[in-house]
């Protein structure tokens, strides 16, 4: 109640005057950006920083209003200023409470709501965690004393579930999840199923019910993620974020926007492995050809 109080506060047209505009067409201008909270996380953005310690100040006023605390030590600030017509990271002085919000230092990223920016809005330390993430926890689950199978079900039902926030909120590209996580996984799954390289793991990734073991690999739950992340924004109740969706609806969003749910992804990569093994793979297409049919006939 406290926020949803403070947010009308500063919706105020004394207030409006403070963050940026942000511009659906040419000469049309949107609602000021300069807060967004989520539960008692919250981010203030301005375009001036002057503009910033006024929106702090309020806020702790408010705060000391409501008897609530703000961890100062806790927070972070991150500047972005033009130098020469170039744009450059700086540290801005910004206070709460006669206390000054530590400063990220220049070249780092600063963490929000699980998503990491820094100057270059780049992916690297996204990257780097889930990659040092995806290998701890594949090599812990190797060295368990488990049948295979039991190892297999750790890595579909934990580990993928433990990076599904990281594959949700990150824009990391397809071929990089392709290149790096599934390389790892199948390594492992080649060993624990005892199979050569030669191998294709193409009939393991299908169901049951086709005799795989109903496997997917980081890249299927990756797509899974973003088609949910999508979907949550085109069946948004707000209009802003509907219009957020209909705007990134180019570009490599396309490639997620046609599934309309997790089980057509998941249709998708089946029904792929199983054209490969019996369009593409003659000796193995065959066997699996003569399984398939023998069992349902």
């Amino acid at each position: 109640m406290f926020f949803n109080t403070f947010v009308q506060h500063i919706k105020s047209e004394k207030c409006a005057q403070l963050g940026f505009w942000k511009l659906i067409k040419i000469g049309i201008p949107c609602n000021p950006i300069h807060w967004f909270q989520f539960a008692d996380d919250a981010a203030v953005i301005s375009s001036q920083e002057n503009e910033n310690q006024i929106l702090l100040n309020r806020f702790t006023v408010w705060c000391q209003w409501a008897n609530m605390i703000i961890r100062v030590d806790k927070c972070s600030s991150f500047g972005i200023k033009k130098r020469s017509s170039k744009s450059i990271q700086y540290q801005p002085k910004l206070f709460v409470n006669n206390q000054l919000i530590p400063r990220i230092e220049l070249g780092e990223s600063f963490r929000y709501l699980g998503r990491c920016f820094d100057f270059n809005m780049s992916d690297e330390r996204h990257k780097s965690e889930l990659c040092d993430l995806f290998n701890d926890i594949i090599s812990k689950i190797d060295k368990l004393p488990l049948h295979p199978r039991n190892k297999i079900l750790l890595y579909s039902r934990y580990l993928l579930s433990k990076i599904s926030w990281n594959l949700t909120i990150t824009d990391i590209s397809k071929t990089w999840i392709c290149e790096t996580l599934d390389n790892v996984a199948t390594k492992y799954i080649r060993k624990w199923l005892e199979l050569p390289i030669s191998a294709t793991l193409s009939n393991v990734y299908l169901p049951q019910n086709k005799f795989g073991l109903n496997i997917i690999l980081p890249l299927t739950k990756f797509i899974q993620c973003q088609t949910v992340s999508r979907s949550t924004l085109k069946a948004s109740i707000n209009e802003d974020i509907n219009k957020l969706w209909s705007i990134t609806s180019t570009n490599k969003n396309i490639q997620y926007d046609i599934y309309k749910n997790t089980k057509d992804v998941l249709k998708a990569f089946r029904n792929e492995n199983e054209q490969r093994l019996q369009n593409h793979l003659i000796s193995q297409g065959s066997f699996f050809s003569s399984i398939i049919k023998n069992s349902t006939s």
